[in-house]
């Protein structure tokens, strides 16, 4: 007799047994491996007209996710790189199932040697000047509470070079704001690193604690909204926004920009750059796991560093074609 491998059973111990209990994966990632098996889900079940309850992991073959990712690519508009991060997300669920089940393991093995697609792009990296920085700080109105939460936030994700969910996510006692300033900061993978503040950040957060300890919170979370609850994720973006639209009345060229919260990152990371910080100090200051993600930045400069150059280069050529002299020439000079 035939036995039925329901996908779902899968599926369910994949996300709460491997990703959550032994991986300790983030919120934000195993949204991402979510999102990948429903979308496959969703085409499977479109393909073959079965209900998703009833599915077994047979219906899903080599040549059903090849066709996944080319639907992914020409229906939905997704990038080569997108198209392969969905990929690698179901290499590993196969890659589980064919650890539970052995006998499935053949079948298994055409999916998780799929190849990636070459040719993906990496996102280009969007960062601002000095000036805009400063722009897009000193419009801010630090006469009121919110205005002056504003203006530490901006300045703390500056400082760190943080992601997005690690601003949210600081809490309090992570902050030490005695010589030396630091902050320690959970990052990608639950990995902690140590951040240095500046001076000036130090001087900003400690002001603004003055102020949050006087309200009546209960939650020990660092940044907080008008009504005593942690920032988000969204609430950070949209007050990056706000600011970003009044700095531009002052200065034009952030208009043609589209900043979110991950610009200050790059923007972080191309300031030390610039500032002559070394590329390794530069890697542990934003947690990055390989040092290849940090030499992109180099990279970067470089080629500004080629353009500004070009820009300055002397236009005299003395191997030029010179000008014939004429007779009147050499009679003008004869007469001299």
């Amino acid at each position: 007799m035939k036995k039925e491998y329901y996908l779902a059973t899968y599926i369910r111990s994949f996300f709460e047994d491997y990703l959550v209990q032994r991986r300790n994966l983030s919120r934000n990632s195993i949204r991402s491996y979510r999102d990948a098996v429903k979308l496959l889900i969703q085409f499977v079940t479109h393909r073959i007209g079965r209900a998703t309850s009833t599915l077994e992991v047979l219906d899903i073959n080599e040549q059903m996710v090849l066709d996944f990712l080319i639907h992914l690519e020409q229906k939905r508009g997704n990038s080569i790189q997108t198209c392969n991060q969905r990929l690698i997300t179901l290499r590993l669920l196969f890659d589980y199932i064919a650890f539970r089940e052995p006998l499935l393991l053949e079948h298994c093995k055409q999916i998780t040697t799929i190849p990636m697609k070459r040719g993906a792009l990496l996102p280009q990296i969007a960062y601002l000047t000095k000036d805009e920085m400063l722009a897009i700080l000193h419009t801010i109105d630090c006469t009121t509470w919110e205005g002056r939460r504003n203006y530490v936030l901006l300045r703390y994700m500056y400082n760190t070079g943080s992601r997005v969910q690690e601003v949210a996510d600081i809490r309090l006692p992570w902050l030490s704001l005695h010589y030396p300033y630091k902050v320690e900061i959970i990052g990608k993978g639950k990995k902690l690193r140590t951040c240095p503040l500046w001076d000036t950040t130090a001087k900003a957060l400690k002001h603004y604690l003055e102020e949050r300890n006087q309200l009546k919170c209960r939650t020990n979370h660092l940044f907080l909204n008008r009504c005593n609850v942690p920032l988000t994720r969204s609430g950070i973006a949209y007050i990056i926004n706000v600011c970003v639209q009044k700095a531009a009345c002052k200065v034009p060229s952030l208009r043609n920009k589209q900043i979110t919260p991950h610009t200050f990152r790059h923007t972080t990371a191309m300031h030390l750059l610039q500032s002559g910080v070394e590329i390794n100090v530069i890697k542990h200051w934003l947690g990055h796991v390989s040092i290849n993600t940090t030499n992109r930045y180099v990279q970067i400069d470089l080629e500004m560093k080629a353009k500004a150059l070009k820009n300055c280069e002397i236009l005299y050529n003395p191997l030029r074609r010179r000008r014939k002299m004429t007779p009147e020439l050499l009679t003008w000079l004869e007469s001299l």
